[in-house]
């Protein structure tokens, strides 16, 4: 895959723009937006800065509506949980590659945490801390914001 100006090298970009370690969540951690919201699937990888997750799209193409009822995130895992995290949506596109056994269409969305306080800092580091498939290393002093 290669584009003018910008050659991707099998998945990796040329240029890494995220300023957080991206981590792949473990089995049974969930996303649910909220509120009003019908947005509720599985955590496929989350940082301190945001996550990705999939969802069924149960929605019924109202997606103006959709979006302004959408402010916060919940992440939930075998005991952990995180609640009213404010977020904006960077992207969210349906997979189409994804095995589908119905009609239901599987999504994918991205978001990005935004203006969040100490604590729900705090909680997000002990929800990743606890509910990832690698560990969460320290950065090194010179990368910390």
């Amino acid at each position: 895959m290669s584009e003018k100006g910008n050659v991707m090298v099998g998945r990796k970009r040329t240029v890494e723009r995220r300023k957080h370690k991206r981590y792949k969540a473990v089995e049974g951690a969930y996303a649910a937006i909220s509120p009003n919201s019908h947005k509720l699937g599985q955590i496929i990888d989350v940082s301190m800065g945001g996550l990705a997750f999939k969802y069924i799209d149960t929605s019924d193409n109202d997606t103006e509506n959709d979006q302004l009822t959408e402010e916060t995130i919940f992440l939930s895992s075998m005991g952990y949980y995180v609640g009213d995290l404010p977020f904006k949506t960077i992207t969210d596109y349906e997979v189409t590659n994804a095995p589908s056994f119905s009609s239901m269409k599987v999504r994918k969305r991205h978001v990005q945490f935004a203006d969040l306080s100490f604590k729900q800092l705090f909680d997000l580091d002990y929800y990743l801390r606890n509910n990832v498939s690698e560990q969460v290393e320290k950065l090194p002093q010179q990368y910390k914001s």
